[in-house]
């Protein structure tokens, strides 16, 4: 289904398609990364699983997103640079992220024709709501003055 749906595909839709894809891989990269640096700061073992949680999953998405970039035939971009520690408005940063990853997933799954691609941005969107839960669960419960992020 995927090599009859890219022969329908010119130059530039595919082009654009994995830049889609490029983009979405970096951004759960980085929030796999900001996710799991957190949880090192913090003093509390129930909020550091839940972040945890939250980058095994993002890094499920990097993943499968990386492998459909190299069916493809594209080449996943490097790992995003973060500075050593994350600070508490990093993780700030990343809840507002996840806002931002549900409404992409859900343009970016209207947006291509490719059924493969659609069901799987539609299945990170899902676990995105998660994600975003999680950390809203981790910034209520976190003084940003004692947390150690």
């Amino acid at each position: 289904m995927l090599a009859e749906w890219l022969e329908k595909l010119n130059a530039s839709q595919k082009e654009h398609l994995l830049a889609v894809l490029q983009e979405r891989y970096a951004d759960e990269l980085r929030d796999a990364e900001l996710a799991e640096r957190a949880a090192e700061g913090l003093r509390y073992e129930q909020l550091r699983e839940v972040l945890r949680r939250i980058a095994t999953r993002e890094r499920r998405h990097a993943e499968l997103l990386k492998q459909k970039i190299v069916s493809l035939g594209g080449t996943p971009p490097p790992a995003p640079q973060l500075p050593e520690e994350p600070t508490w408005q990093e993780v700030l940063e990343a809840f507002e992220s996840e806002k931002a990853d549900l409404v992409s997933y859900i343009e970016n799954a209207y947006g291509v024709s490719d059924p493969e691609v659609r069901e799987l941005f539609r299945r990170i969107h899902d676990e995105e709501e998660q994600n975003y839960r999680d950390l809203l669960e981790v910034i209520t419960k976190l003084d940003p003055y004692q947390a150690g992020a």
